[in-house]
């Protein structure tokens, strides 16, 4: 089945030039979401492009020269003055601001080894326009990683224990972003009606997940490339759950997306009746984004000889960006998701046409499908995901 908006040969420069979004943390989000999924169509997917975004920020702060403007390339916010960049965090730490009937959290910190330094000033903006916290250890310690990971564990509440298990004898600084989201549907769906049906995975084999059905009036959007149902939770959230056409090129699909299309298709979108069935699932998830971050344009940051961090002053020689590990977690039942996201930088010194839907529509999501878990007011991507295999 063809792609509408693009040929295959050239998605990666189609979907770059066509995301026309207004959001700068928006067009990173479905940026990351192409690099780290293309060719993993048979893999679960799970990150929050929020976490990511907010520890990037907080070591682009710390970046100068060409490497501070290749980073501010990849976080898309290149073209915004220094207002707008920080209108930026504001609305990112406004989607994860404190709500009625949700738990919705984010923390940064930042993690100085006894050889390294940041200026008074620098220290004083990232605390007050990050948040972050600011924390000298020794790093040769034997207690250090476990205070780090107490750290991430209380932040996650409990759902992310560790995201790291050693650290580089030339670590300087580590940077750290947790987020935490809890909801409840705003129509949780009710448990007798779950049963176990099949789902076909992208490889062709079928699991029998438990399947969770509900009927009533949804946001939705439908033409022959795909369906787009909006899932409310209380507080201010919503899920998007995003189910291309049962024979569509899965990779074609993923590369192709867009903020600017989603919001485009969440426009068009009409409240219908409708039923929608959704599998009952679990998703953990933890990579390093070296690669994908790199193959995006900021390869200069990890690059020992070339990297300028010039607001880390440390006593060993220059730094660099040396790990950028994110893990993130979620489930999603009839009550609602609860999902948490950790990332950590480790900076290190330098060693030597479309069809008018029906007018009640069936959305049986047995097949592989994308989750988008958006603020409403701010439309920041909290998390998002591809799921191949619920079971």
């Amino acid at each position: 089945m063809p792609w509408p908006f693009g040929r295959k040969t050239a998605v990666a420069v189609t979907a770059r030039s066509e995301d026309a979004s207004k959001s700068a943390t928006a067009r990173f989000a479905f940026k990351l979401f192409r690099e780290l999924s293309r060719g993993e169509a048979a893999a679960n997917l799970f990150f929050s492009p929020s976490s990511v975004m907010l520890c990037l920020r907080l070591v682009h702060e710390l970046a100068s020269a060409e490497t501070r403007r290749q980073m501010a390339q990849v976080l898309e916010i290149a073209s915004l003055d220094e207002a707008g960049r920080e209108r930026e965090i504001a609305s990112l730490k406004a989607a994860f601001g404190a709500r009625a009937n949700a738990e919705v959290s984010f923390a940064n910190s930042l993690w100085l080894s006894r050889h390294a330094q940041i200026a008074g000033a620098m220290e004083a903006r990232l605390r007050e326009l990050y948040d972050a916290e600011l924390n000298a250890l020794d790093f040769a310690a034997p207690e250090t990683l476990s205070v780090i990971n107490a750290w991430v564990n209380a932040r996650t509440r409990g759902r992310i224990s560790r995201i790291v298990s050693q650290l580089s004898p030339l670590a300087a600084l580590v940077a750290i972003n947790a987020v935490y989201f809890k909801g409840r549907w705003k129509r949780p769906f009710r448990k007798e009606s779950t049963e176990e049906a099949p789902f076909r995975t992208a490889s062709g084999s079928i699991s029998h997940p438990p399947m969770m059905a509900q009927g009533g009036t949804y946001s939705y959007f439908g033409d022959r490339h795909l369906q787009i149902v909006t899932l409310p939770y209380q507080g201010g959230v919503s899920m998007m759950v995003v189910l291309p056409a049962a024979k569509s090129d899965l990779d074609e699909f993923r590369q192709n997306l867009t903020a600017s299309r989603l919001e485009s298709w969440t426009r068009t979108s009409k409240f219908r009746e409708g039923v929608v069935k959704l599998p009952r699932f679990k998703v953990d998830c933890e990579a390093g984004l070296e690669n994908a971050l790199a193959a995006l344009g900021m390869d200069r940051a990890f690059d020992r000889s070339r990297a300028q961090f010039e607001h880390v002053h440390s006593d060993q020689p220059p730094v660099s960006l040396d790990r950028v590990l994110h893990r993130a977690v979620g489930e999603v039942n009839e009550e609602g998701t609860e999902a948490a996201a950790v990332t950590l930088g480790e900076m290190v010194c330098r060693s030597a046409l479309m069809a008018k839907p029906p007018e009640r529509f069936h959305m049986i999501v047995d097949r592989p499908f994308m989750i988008v878990i958006r603020d409403d007011a701010t439309q920041s991507v909290l998390f998002m995901g591809w799921v191949n295999d619920p079971g």
